[in-house]
């Protein structure tokens, strides 16, 4: 419980200080790209481990850790999402140092 209480405030506070530079007029992309990847992880592993909590019942449908989990997992393979936020990121800071 801990690693994922953890990482999930990271994301949050990732995510504020996303807010705050957008707020400020400040330029944001590349940290807003950060917490999508970094929170879309998060999530996965949040919803893998609350099935490993579960034991065998969080396989099933009658709770709705499995769907969390398909809904998590998809994105990183269906959709690309993450390699999008990569390529994004690794724009943005290639600019910043050249």
């Amino acid at each position: 419980y801990r690693e994922v209480a953890t990482e999930l405030h990271a994301a949050e506070v990732m995510m504020y200080n996303a807010c705050r530079l957008k707020e400020h007029g400040m330029p944001f992309v590349k940290e807003a790209s950060m917490v999508k990847l970094y929170s879309s992880q998060v999530a996965e592993k949040i919803s893998s481990k609350s099935i490993e909590w579960l034991g065998g019942i969080g396989f099933t449908t009658d709770l709705m850790a499995e769907k969390f989990y398909r809904d998590c997992k998809v994105g990183s393979i269906y959709e690309g999402t993450s390699n999008i936020q990569l390529q994004t990121i690794a724009k943005i800071m290639n600019a910043e140092y050249e």
